[in-house]
C-alpha cells in the first residue's frame, strides 16, 4: 500500500513538473519571437541604404504613423539629391508590412524591417543584408 501511495505521489509531482516546463518553454518561444507583433510596436522611423544599380545607394527613410499612414522617402545617393516621397497607408498581415501603393512588402523583425522581393520571399545573396531598414528609436 505504501508503494502505491509513493508511486501516486511521484506521478502527481511529475505531472505538475511537466506542466510547468511546458509553460516555460512556450513562454520562451514567444519571447524569441519578440512578443506578439502588433501595429503599435511598428510605429516609428526606419532607415537604411538600399542597393542601387546606377548610383551609390538609395538612402531610404520610412516613417510609420499611429494613424496607419506612412511616408517613404528615397534619395538616390551620388545621382540626385532631390528626395522622392511616397505617402499612403500601411497594414500588418501575417508578420509582413504592406505599404499601400508599393509592389513589395517588408518582413517585420526585432527593431528592423527586411524588404522582400516582388514575390514576397526574402532576398538572398551577397546584398541581402542591405535590404534592411533599422529602427531609429
Amino acid at each position: 500500500m505504501r508503494f502505491i501511495r509513493y508511486i501516486s505521489g511521484l506521478l502527481i509531482i511529475l505531472v505538475f513538473s511537466v506542466s510547468c516546463i511546458n509553460t516555460r518553454t512556450n513562454a520562451s518561444i514567444e519571447s524569441n519571437k519578440f512578443g506578439k507583433i502588433n501595429e503599435s510596436r511598428l510605429v516609428g522611423t526606419y532607415r537604411g541604404d538600399l542597393p542601387c544599380t546606377d548610383c551609390d545607394a538609395i538612402a531610404t527613410i520610412l516613417t510609420l504613423g499611429s494613424d496607419r499612414g506612412y511616408v517613404l522617402e528615397y534619395v538616390y545617393v551620388g545621382k540626385n539629391v532631390e528626395p522622392f516621397t511616397k505617402k499612403g497607408t500601411w497594414e500588418l498581415q501575417d508578420g509582413d508590412l504592406n505599404l499601400d501603393g508599393l509592389d513589395y512588402k517588408y518582413r517585420v523583425e526585432p527593431n528592423q524591417l527586411r524588404q522582400l522581393d516582388l514575390s514576397g520571399k526574402e532576398i538572398t545573396g551577397d546584398l541581402a543584408e542591405r535590404y534592411i531598414l533599422r529602427s531609429l528609436e
